[in-house]
């Protein structure tokens, strides 16, 4: 195991700056939730929600790289020796299992079900993740994008309309990711 210390400039921050990567995902998600939210709005509402959006996103990233900077007690992590391999090779089985699930929901017309399916397979992917990079924080986030993928399948056999599942999956899971990036970015 490597021993990670509290260093705290963000060019040596291997935790914050993959914090920052997470909070630029969260951002894409809210997208997501911004677009289910398009049918029910006039554009100047809409406007108003894409800039307020925005807004959203770039002070999570910047709250993020500040939490990342401030001094005090960070945890000891013990990474395994070969974090960096196992964080390339899951995040190759990501991208593979999202094509793969996009080509296949496709192929049976079940584009609906496309962007759930992502967030199952992004929620599977922090699984390996927590313990390669000692981030035990990164359970509980597979855990909720998992139940949040889950409750929109559901909520889509159930016959509820693909814009509030858009809502529930793109704002959920860009909360899930943004609290994660920003506990990371302050723990460690």
């Amino acid at each position: 195991m490597i021993n990670e210390s509290g260093s705290r400039k963000l060019s040596e921050n291997r935790p914050v700056q993959g914090a920052v990567i997470m909070s630029v995902f969260a951002s894409m998600w809210e997208i997501l939730g911004v677009s289910g939210l398009i049918p029910r709005v006039s554009a100047p509402a809409l406007f108003c929600i894409v800039a307020l959006a925005a807004a959203v996103a770039v002070t999570a990233v910047t709250l993020t790289i500040r939490f990342g900077a401030l001094p005090g007690q960070r945890r000891m992590r013990r990474v395994a020796p070969n974090s960096f391999r196992v964080f390339g090779q899951v995040n190759i089985g990501q991208t593979v299992a999202v094509v793969a699930a996009i080509l296949l929901l496709g192929r049976l017309d079940l584009w609906l079900y496309v962007p759930a399916a992502v967030c199952l397979i992004v929620g599977l992917h922090f699984l390996p993740l927590a313990r390669s990079f000692a981030q035990p924080q990164y359970w509980w986030t597979g855990a909720l994008l998992m139940a949040l993928a889950l409750a929109a399948i559901l909520t889509l056999a159930g016959g509820i309309g693909a814009a509030n599942v858009r809502v529930l999956l793109g704002f959920g899971a860009a909360a899930v990711l943004w609290a994660t990036a920003l506990h990371v970015a302050r723990r460690g």
